[in-house]
């Protein structure tokens, strides 16, 4: 039987999502005798060397996560994509799997299925998140170890965009951490990277752009530029030029997400004011931004667009 929320054992339960270790418990009041009691009567279910579910059923991923928290010996924290999740982070769409902690280099611990340790000789206790009930390593320091965690470089410089358009953490935040990180995966793709996202990059298809203007010897862009409609109402533009004579040429990248009725839609009248107000729009596909950038910095070139 679940315990009320009003009992010293219930809030207890609540603020850890109906986990809790066995020290904790005896702590309240309760006795190791009614604790074996309640597992063997089946309402209560044990995990590890030290916690205990106030259930009998199989674990939530969130209860998971301070299972694995609670039942180690030492300094412990969710980390990574991991930490970034309960924060909320949507990493494209897709369902995260294996949980990540992260402990000392060396130090004892235990892994439960499904859970993933790294160990880490630059992870003390100033990492810990401290405004977190559940340990987790802060947001700047959990983006870049997820960056560094990806199998790709496209894909490390895509979760540290994602989490600075998330608001998770500011690109100076990521830029202030990365000399702690030591030697890592995708460094220097993701120094460059920082440095796009603080120029306003925030997608996956911005970063290819700006990095396909630096690998053809052409000008930057404005990113993620802020105009207002004819009616006063803002709008953000993928990549903008302002040209020598004074012509201003507008990039659109369209994602799939922009085949879709609604967004084919509603991209055709964004298209429509933006010309309106005297700029030349040309338009390219994410795969084109990624893959046919020889191509796309071409026809960028031949618009006016100037090296340098």
């Amino acid at each position: 039987m679940q315990q009320p929320h009003t009992s010293p054992i219930g809030r207890l339960f609540s603020a850890q999502a109906g986990v809790a270790t066995f020290r904790q418990l005896t702590g309240r009041g309760v006795s190791i005798h009614h604790v074996r009691a309640q597992v063997s009567a089946g309402r209560w279910r044990r995990f590890g060397e030290h916690c205990i579910v106030s259930h009998n059923f199989e674990p939530t991923r969130l209860q998971m996560m301070w299972i694995v928290s609670l039942d180690q010996p030492g300094l412990v924290a969710m980390a990574g994509l991991t930490a970034l999740e309960t924060a909320g982070f949507k990493f494209f769409g897709r369902e995260l799997e294996l949980i990540h902690f992260v402990v000392p280099r060396g130090a004892k611990s235990r892994s439960f299925p499904g859970t993933y340790r790294h160990e880490s000789r630059r992870f003390f206790e100033g990492d810990v998140d401290g405004a977190s009930p559940l340990p987790r390593t802060g947001m700047p320091r959990s983006a870049i170890d997820a960056a560094a965690w990806q199998p790709y470089p496209r894909y490390a410089c895509g979760v540290l965009a994602a989490a600075v358009q998330q608001r998770l953490c500011t690109a100076s935040e990521l830029a202030a951490q990365m000399p702690r990180v030591g030697r890592v995966r995708h460094k220097a793709h993701m120094r460059l990277a920082i440095q796009d996202i603080a120029g306003g990059s925030q997608a996956l298809s911005e970063l290819d752009v700006a990095g396909m203007c630096r690998r053809f010897g052409l000008r930057a862009p404005d990113r993620q530029s802020i105009r207002r409609d004819r009616h006063g109402r803002k709008r953000y533009l993928d990549c903008e030029w302002l040209l020598p004579d004074g012509a201003v040429v507008v990039l659109e990248i369209d994602g799939a997400h922009h085949m879709e009725v609604e967004h084919w839609e509603a991209d055709m009248k964004r298209e429509r004011g933006v010309v309106i107000s005297g700029r030349r729009v040309l338009r390219a596909t994410a795969t084109e931004a990624r893959y046919d950038q020889a191509e796309l910095a071409a026809d960028l070139e031949a618009s006016g667009i100037p090296r340098g």
